[in-house]
């Protein structure tokens, strides 16, 4: 049984005075808050919206919901950051069509960032396009695809990842993985706008995804971690040191796992056996004495660690018949 804090719906709730303006009109002043998210300026239009039930509702016009889509509409020269970035994060919020306009023509360098950043992007492609203006929308029904299976994506890659740094560690070759690393960045912003643009879920709801997307962290993080572990070990020629690393990215590739399938399928017994793992990995870097590269590799585990102990705290989200709540 959820708890109420649980099923509360969170909404940004205060009173204000009504004035009088004239001799016969009266209003409400606009909250500060809702002002600054939607950067409201003198002159812009606001729609109103009254239900069968009196509610009142306000909605900026250059965000409006139709069509089931949610638009917003950016001044790219008050922007303060690069369009490539407003983009992305616009992307991961949730928006399903973004319109970049300027008082003046966009530049070459203006363009190029737009284009690059639907290059990142699944499914993001430019519909319209004119000297200062250009819209952005995206095409692609993430709804369709789920959490569970962008995750499980992200592991199948790294996985990859791992186990060619593990074989490169022995055979010495040179592998570019710059292929797979841009795909993990877009199913991982893919994942973020899963998470980033839900409108309402419950507190148990918000902490895993907080969860999850710690999670999805590390794993896009991941690679990079391992090749400065690899990068160590090529100034090493003991045949035993490479023999340890690549045993200790099996089980890497074991523990990271065990760490993103109990998000999926919460397990104590996942839990035990990733921690196991990391001890595992911990009592076979002690046949190293080569601090260097036995302090990159235990970072690495350390990392994974933690990794760990956040994931598995979604077993505490759940009903299990050993697990007591007590709530004032």
């Amino acid at each position: 049984m959820r708890s109420t804090e649980e099923i509360r719906e969170h909404k940004d709730v205060e009173a204000r005075k009504v004035q009088k303006l004239g001799s016969s009109s009266l209003f409400v002043t606009l909250p500060k808050k809702w002002i600054n998210k939607w950067n409201i300026k003198p002159g812009d239009k606001v729609i109103v919206e009254v239900d069968s039930k009196g509610v009142l509702k306000l909605v900026a016009e250059k965000v409006k919901m139709s069509n089931g889509k949610r638009s917003i509409w950016i001044d790219v020269d008050s922007a303060k950051q690069g369009i490539q970035n407003v983009v992305s994060c616009l992307y991961s919020l949730g928006y399903d069509e973004v319109i970049l306009e300027s008082k003046k023509s966009l530049s070459q360098n203006e363009m190029e960032q737009v284009t690059n950043s639907i290059k990142q992007i699944n499914g993001l492609e430019i519909t319209e396009v004119s000297s200062n203006r250009v819209k952005v929308e995206c095409l692609l029904d993430t709804e369709k695809i789920s959490e569970e299976s962008l995750l499980r994506r992200m592991l199948n890659i790294v996985a990859r990842q791992i186990d060619d740094f593990a074989s490169l560690v022995t055979s010495r070759k040179v592998s570019d993985n710059s292929g797979l690393n841009e795909e993990l960045t877009r199913i991982y912003t893919m994942l973020s706008r899963r998470i980033l643009g839900k409108t309402s879920t419950s507190e148990t709801q918000q902490v895993r995804d907080q969860i999850v997307m710690s999670t999805a962290s590390t794993l896009l993080s991941i690679s990079s971690i391992v090749r400065n572990a690899l990068a160590a070990v090529e100034s090493s020629n003991e045949e035993k040191v490479r023999e340890v690393v690549k045993e200790v990215l099996q089980k890497v590739n074991n523990i990271l796992d065990e760490a993103v399938m109990v998000l999926i399928f919460p397990s104590v017994k996942r839990v035990s056996n990733a921690f196991n793992l990391i001890h595992e990995a911990r009592q076979a870097l002690q046949q190293i004495h080569d601090m260097y590269i036995k302090l990159v590799v235990s970072s690495l585990i350390d990392i994974l660690e933690v990794t760990v102990k956040n994931s598995s705290c979604v077993i505490y989200l759940e009903d299990f018949p050993w697990l007591e709540r007590k709530f004032l």
